[in-house]
């Protein structure tokens, strides 16, 4: 399996879950994480597409920042990318520009994440319309062809219900060939068949696998629509977005897990739902919780689904004690 970090750009445990020990965002605190990250030998480096989580509102825009963790990791083959970038917060065109400058900046490391965002406060906060899910998803069906255009086309063109471009140059072209790779995000019925019609990659994170059908049922119709699409599901790459709190010691587990819940649970319309214990967050949210046996342990099964990677939030971060516990002891067991 691959073993990627979703980095901690983000303060405190607000809407999200992820970082509740992380009080501010600062450039030393998140660079250090992402230098533990490559110490511990993992695979990627992924970052939220927000604005203004936790309960302070501080986070790092998310194509800035992996602007600077291309330079960072220069030199490595580490993956980047945003882990999902909102359709609603940037033109595609644009957002192919980017993803394509990004893309020389690593040197061909970037994966495209995409989603149809969810944030309502923060589209109304910045002024972002938030139209209704279907007519986001539509959206993203659009944006993805746009993006595909600009990513491979001498002169691309594009005319749609939502986004038209002509003409609409993207030189240099990016380097990865035939194109960065494309991330879809969602679990539902909708994004699993826009999943199966675009994505090179599928990307579930935890509000998708606890919405509706049980995640089996979601991975077999994916691949049913994948071949009702002539697409062979070998071909699609399947990526699991999840928490890790890891200890060799099992009385630290018990202190640490003391400090981090209880946590929010769910999205902004029911911010007042939590993990209060261990136990419900490994059962609602399929955390991973444990000793470095137990943790690898609780990942068999994921991998039996047909997952091959992990998108990791660790949180215990700013301490990287968890990740690099992970990179030393679970991982090898895992690969």
């Amino acid at each position: 399996m691959q073993f990627d970090w979703m980095v901690g750009c983000y303060a405190g445990a607000g809407v999200h879950r992820d970082t509740p020990l992380l009080e501010h965002v600062d450039r030393d605190t998140v660079m250090a994480g992402v230098d533990a990250a490559v110490d511990a030998g993992l695979d990627g480096l992924w970052a939220p597409d927000h604005f203004m989580l936790g309960p302070n509102h501080e986070e790092f825009e998310v194509w800035t920042l992996l602007s600077a963790i291309a330079e960072r990791t220069q030199g490595t083959d580490l993956d980047i990318g945003p882990l999902v970038g909102s359709i609603t917060y940037r033109n595609p065109a644009l957002l192919a520009k980017m993803a394509t400058t990004v893309d020389h900046l690593s040197e061909g490391r970037v994966r495209l994440g995409l989603g149809c965002g969810w944030h309502r406060e923060e589209h109304e906060a910045y002024g972002y319309d938030f139209p209704p899910v279907n007519e986001r998803i539509d959206m993203l069906d659009e944006g993805i062809q746009v993006i595909r255009a600009m990513f491979t086309e001498d002169a691309p063109g594009f005319s749609g219900d939502h986004y038209e471009i002509d003409d609409a140059y993207n030189e240099p072209k990016p380097l990865q060939d035939p194109h960065p790779p494309i991330v879809v995000g969602g679990a539902g019925p909708r994004m699993l068949r826009l999943a199966a019609r675009h994505a090179d990659e599928w990307n579930v994170e935890i509000s998708g696998r606890a919405r509706g059908k049980p995640i089996e049922f979601k991975a077999r119709k994916f691949d049913e629509y994948l071949e009702a699409e002539g697409r062979d599901p070998a071909d699609v790459e399947r990526s699991w977005l999840a928490h890790c709190i890891v200890r060799e010691d099992p009385e630290e587990l018990d202190r640490l897990c003391e400090e981090i819940f209880p946590l929010p649970w769910g999205e902004e319309e029911d911010v007042d739902d939590q993990l209060s214990t261990p136990e419900e967050a490994r059962e609602k949210g399929d955390f991973l919780i444990g000793t470095p046996a137990e943790v690898a342990e609780q990942i068999e099964p994921i991998r039996e689904l047909g997952f091959g990677k992990l998108q990791l939030i660790f949180p215990d971060f700013p301490s990287t004690r968890g990740m690099e516990l992970f990179g030393d002891e679970v991982a090898p067991e895992r690969r």
